[in-house]
């Protein structure tokens, strides 16, 4: 008898914070300790989103 236990559970884990259904995935940044806090006070990942969406590529 084979018990189906254990294993990865379907719908696992933090959802990825998209508005039009588009996927987002996790990405590694370096920072100092000092810049890191910084980022944190400023808004976190949302402050990072809208800098880079505010900034016009040349």
């Amino acid at each position: 008898m084979n018990a189906q236990r254990g294993g990865p559970g379907r719908g696992q884990g933090r959802k990825p914070i998209a508005k039009h259904g588009e996927l987002m995935k996790a990405r590694q940044v370096r920072m100092t300790d000092e810049e890191w806090g910084k980022c944190k006070r400023l808004g976190g990942a949302a402050w990072v989103r809208a800098k880079i969406k505010a900034t016009r590529e040349t």
